[in-house]
């Protein structure tokens, strides 16, 4: 695509975007119907609803494709931090659709449980790393509970869960890519990026040259200076496949959402 091609197709998605920060913004928050799907999954553990767990990765990913349009309309396009952000974007979108696009009901819910599971401990470990830090008596009589808390409900999700292996992203990304880009090269170009997008997420550089052009080389020592300044066209085919992967889960999100009733009216 050309640059402006690039922007005529991020600023496509921009009605979408839109509406799903709408979204976001209701209060109370969107529940799911009673007799729905989700409202059928929710049930198996009080606790954290696995369709909020769904919705907030939904919410997220769009934040993140938000905060990457904010920066494009200011002129703004970074040969490294978008796609930091395009990565959140990703794995927000991806972590829905591989919920919500299950065979079935089971496997749904077993895979909000992992996610759930996750979550838990990976906070779990952020409790451990606050108890190196000097605390007040009361902070640290506060924080003993929040451990104890955290740790019975790993064990209740534990207890629910069919499975015991801990969340794989790149699994996880792999699946919803599969689902929503079958036989299409968007389906195999997303699993490249996701991959290539971790090096701008942990500052390894070579996804960087990969992007940049040679400005000067030294025969010699076959050493070069690259330049890499940003390019909208880099930028554009991440952002758009990764709204319609986040589309496709909105869309699933609003049918499991929606009671037998409502279905059939």
């Amino acid at each position: 695509m050309t640059t402006e091609n690039s922007l005529r197709a991020i600023q496509a998605t921009y009605v979408d975007l839109d509406g799903w920060h709408a979204r976001g913004r209701r209060s109370p928050p969107e529940q799911p119907e009673p007799g729905s799907d989700l409202a059928a999954d929710d049930s198996v553990y009080a606790w954290h609803a696995i369709s909020e767990v769904a919705r907030t990765s939904l919410l997220f990913s769009a934040e993140h494709l938000r905060l990457a349009r904010d920066a494009i309309d200011a002129r703004q396009v970074y040969p490294s931090a978008h796609f930091t952000v395009l990565r959140g974007a990703l794995v927000g979108a991806a972590q829905a659709v591989w919920i919500l696009a299950a065979n079935d009901a089971p496997e749904r819910q077993e895979r909000g449980l992992t996610l759930i599971a996750e979550m838990y401990r990976q906070l779990r470990k952020y409790y451990a790393e606050v108890e190196n830090v000097s605390l007040t008596m009361d902070e640290q009589r506060e924080l003993k509970g929040q451990i104890r808390w955290c740790e019975e409900r790993s064990l209740q999700v534990a207890g629910i869960r069919r499975t015991s292996g801990n969340l794989n992203q790149t699994d996880v990304i792999g699946w919803a890519l599969d689902h929503r880009f079958p036989d299409d090269p968007r389906r195999d170009a997303g699993k490249l990026l996701w991959r290539q997008m971790s090096a701008d997420a942990h500052v390894l550089g070579w996804s960087v040259f990969q992007r940049a052009t040679i400005s000067s080389s030294d025969l010699r020592t076959g050493l070069g200076v690259l330049q890499s300044a940003g390019d909208l066209e880099h930028v554009a085919e991440p952002f758009v496949a990764i709204h319609q992967l986040l589309k496709e889960g909105w869309s699933l999100f609003d049918r499991l959402c929606e009671s037998s009733k409502s279905q059939a009216g």
